[in-house]
């Protein structure tokens, strides 16, 4: 009896060791799912496209975003970067949108291949999408065909693709802000750019040909020229829009994403807001108020013509005239040393297009006033006079 259940434990236990060996060495099956996992070496992950940054991008830095971009970007970061986001399904929310178009807005680019882009997304940068309901394309054997528009980049041939492509095309979009780029053989478009602020955007509907399968048995000579579009400088491999990442929201972002929570937390800041006007009314202390200089330049002149009406020194007057308006010539046609002459008289008439008859009659007046002992009333207001005709016919 005892014999009997040893063999039978022996056995068992022979099996279970067995049953380890066959699932340690034999074959593993192939996991063709699409992952566009930049660490996966599956026919649908993007290990060797990480290997070709090298290559794309020489001699510059390649980050990692874990993720989403509400909380990973920050606009304010000195030096623009690139953004590389491959993924089956690319549907961000709002903030996350907001903050993408933020960063494309101060000088960034960002360069999307996904097969199914969300709604919002598209709506926002006005672009239409257009998929079949079921689409069995990558099951099937057939070849398939891709086209650059860009003459020093197409190939007369095409690029061509031993398995079927997803049907995913561009139907509309903006024109006035974007360029087309790229086809598939029938026409239909599946790559533009975009404009966006300072930064592009690239749409591309194929992720399939960044995948390991087909950049080893396809064409990755079109995912480098695809690629070759963003300039040379630090790139991004976006990790984060994966169907198989890990969620990590903050709290911050579960509040923002749930209206009641949202609604609170608004009540909650205005509340604070006007928590912090009365306080900072009821405690501010009185501002007295100062009352700003008065402008007595009128008053000044009045009393200074008052003493000079008292005194009726009329020669000082009319001297003080000529220096102020020798001063005047000084400033606006920068002459000195103004005389009588006739050489003189020609030259302000030439510069203030006053005649020169009159310019030589008013600079023998002025000269004979600086020396005379006495003015008459009559005289000094024909001097005033005609200083006065001077200002209003000159240039």
């Amino acid at each position: 009896m005892l014999k009997n259940r040893r063999g039978i434990l022996v056995g068992i236990a022979f099996l279970f060791v067995a049953l380890i060996a066959i699932n340690h060495y034999s074959p593993k099956q192939v996991d063709w799912t699409l992952n566009c996992n930049i660490s996966s070496k599956s026919p649908y992950g993007c290990y060797i496209l990480n290997d070709l940054f090298g290559t794309l991008f020489p001699k510059q830095h390649i980050e990692y975003n874990e993720d989403g971009f509400y909380t990973s970007l920050d606009s304010n970061l000195v030096g623009h970067k690139n953004i590389i986001v491959v993924t089956p399904d690319f549907k961000p929310d709002k903030y996350d949108i907001g903050a993408l178009l933020n960063y494309v807005a101060k000088g960034n680019d960002v360069f999307i291949s996904s097969s199914n882009f969300g709604r919002l997304f598209l709506d926002t940068l006005k672009i239409k999408i257009s998929s079949p309901i079921i689409d069995t394309s990558i099951f099937k054997n057939n070849t398939d065909k891709l086209i650059l528009l860009n003459r020093r980049l197409r190939n007369d041939s095409g690029f061509h693709y031993n398995r079927k492509l997803p049907q995913v095309t561009i139907t509309s979009f903006d024109t006035l802000h974007t360029l087309k780029l790229g086809t598939d053989q029938q026409g239909n478009l599946n790559f533009i750019r975009t404009k966006y602020g300072s930064g592009k955007i690239y749409f591309h509907t194929q992720p399939l040909v960044f995948t390991n399968y087909h950049i080893l048995h396809g064409n990755g000579e079109y995912a480098a020229k695809v690629l070759s579009y963003l300039p040379i400088r630090t790139t991004v491999w976006d990790n984060y829009y994966k169907p198989d990442r890990l969620v990590n929201s903050s709290p911050m972002r579960y509040i923002l994403s749930q209206p009641p929570l949202q609604s609170a937390y608004y009540l909650l800041l205005i509340t604070l807001l006007i928590y912090m006007v009365i306080e900072s009314k009821r405690r501010q202390r009185v501002i007295p108020v100062i009352v700003p200089p008065g402008n007595h330049s009128l008053q000044f002149i009045k009393t200074i013509g008052s003493l000079y009406f008292k005194q009726r020194d009329n020669a000082d007057l009319a001297r003080k005239q000529t220096q102020y308006f020798k001063e005047y010539l000084r400033e606006h046609y920068f002459l000195t040393g103004i005389s009588a002459n006739h050489d003189c008289a020609v030259m302000v008439s030439a510069k203030s297009g006053v005649p020169a008859d009159f310019v030589q009659k008013l600079f023998e007046t002025m000269e004979s006033y600086e020396l005379a002992q006495k003015v008459s009333e009559g005289e000094l207001i024909g001097l005033n006079r005609d200083i006065e005709m001077f200002y209003k016919q000159c240039l």
